[in-house]
């Protein structure tokens, strides 16, 4: 769907456009507050989660007001995309879909998502606020059809203070136990045979 205006609208066009720009909201790729069917011929569960760690400082630190912002201070948005059959992994080509996830620093954020079975792409992710403050990610992982996977947690590591072009650090890490736990909670119909299928770094 493509969102634009033109001239001003009236009242009624004012209804039409906000329900336009309602259907280009960006969807979550956590779904676990809604009802979730189980996996089918053409999707899949997948269920993983993200953690952000930025490092403490003290309270009246020197530098706290002379460098950057406080990591732990922002929410970070990550983007993840649907990637075609055909599309070479490195972020270029237009996407079949486009889902995203919020992170707040110290808070494992655990996702539960039905999507069609493909390649999908944690590509990057943003300071909420700061589009160009982020960082370019590139970890795949596939959802296979009739199943439920885990792809593991994004571990993503920064320094006490950032700026533009800061340097982060980041890794998947094996954190099973917690998600499943969560994901029997909240969904206990698809908590059984959940196959491993980490993301891979591209």
């Amino acid at each position: 769907m493509i969102c634009r205006s033109g001239k001003k609208p009236g009242w009624a066009a004012w209804i039409s456009l906000t329900l336009v720009l309602a259907g280009c909201t960006t969807p979550s790729l956590d779904m676990s507050d809604d009802r979730i069917e189980p996996p089918g011929p053409d999707a899949g569960v997948v269920i993983g989660s993200v953690l952000v760690q930025a490092d403490q400082e003290p309270p009246q630190a020197w530098y706290n007001k002379l460098f950057g912002r406080k990591a732990g201070g922002f929410t970070y948005e990550f983007e993840i995309v649907h990637i075609g059959i055909n599309e070479p992994i490195i972020g270029t080509a237009p996407y079949t879909k486009r889902y995203e996830l919020e992170v707040k620093p110290g808070k494992e954020r655990f996702f539960v998502a039905r999507l069609p079975s493909g390649n999908y792409l944690f590509k990057a992710f943003h300071h909420e606020g700061f589009s160009t403050m982020g960082g370019d990610l590139r970890l795949l992982f596939s959802v296979a059809p009739d199943a439920t996977q885990y792809v593991g947690r994004l571990l993503l590591e920064f320094p006490r203070r950032v700026t533009l072009g800061t340097s982060f650090t980041y890794k998947i890490e094996d954190g099973r136990e917690a998600a499943l736990a969560v994901l029997r909670q909240r969904h206990p119909d698809l908590a059984a045979d959940v196959v491993d299928t980490p993301m891979q770094s591209q």
